[in-house]
């Protein structure tokens, strides 16, 4: 696989998980100003508030997740196959993209996969700091949209799944 190949490849998804992480934290930098000095941080399923912590802790543990979890997932599901015995890894096909002849195409595909994991991941922690955001801004502060969040985080994980198992399936 040429270089240009695998950078066509790489860079629709790291593109995008930069994007995603650069809005999470303009998100905390421009809205946290107007944040409240105590926020509710937790909510039940009905969405009602039974969590709270103060407006600085709030910016900093959510910027701090946003910046640090997706990059640290990609990373170990991006690079720890290339670490650990193949015979370890779970994934489609892998008697087939991890023999010696396709073992870097295959490590060039969990990668990308990688990638588009931390993007689904960015984006629905991206979602969950504005609903908390929407969710302070009234005086009795109610959770709403979680549903539609959760749904689009179980649908974004099954599309990543598709991907993985089209990306990973034997060529015809």
């Amino acid at each position: 696989v040429c270089s240009s190949d695998l950078m066509t490849r790489i860079f629709p998804p790291l593109g995008l998980l930069l994007v995603l992480t650069a809005g999470a934290l303009a998100y905390f930098i421009y809205f946290g100003q107007w944040f409240p000095p105590t926020m509710a941080v937790h909510f039940n399923a009905a969405g009602f508030a039974d969590g709270w912590a103060d407006r600085i802790k709030f910016i900093v543990i959510g910027s701090s997740v946003s910046f640090m979890l997706p990059p640290f997932m990609v990373a170990l599901l991006g690079v720890l196959p290339r670490i650990i015995p193949v015979s370890m890894l779970n994934l489609p096909n892998k008697d087939y993209w991890f023999t010696p002849e396709r073992r870097d195409e295959g490590y060039r595909r969990v990668m990308v996969l990688a990638l588009w994991f931390g993007c689904v991941l960015q984006a629905f922690l991206l979602g969950l700091w504005i609903l908390i955001g929407q969710a302070n801004a009234a005086p009795q502060p109610h959770l709403t949209g979680h549903w539609f969040l959760l749904i689009g985080l179980l649908g974004g994980l099954a599309l990543h799944l598709s991907m993985a198992r089209r990306s990973l399936a034997r060529p015809e």
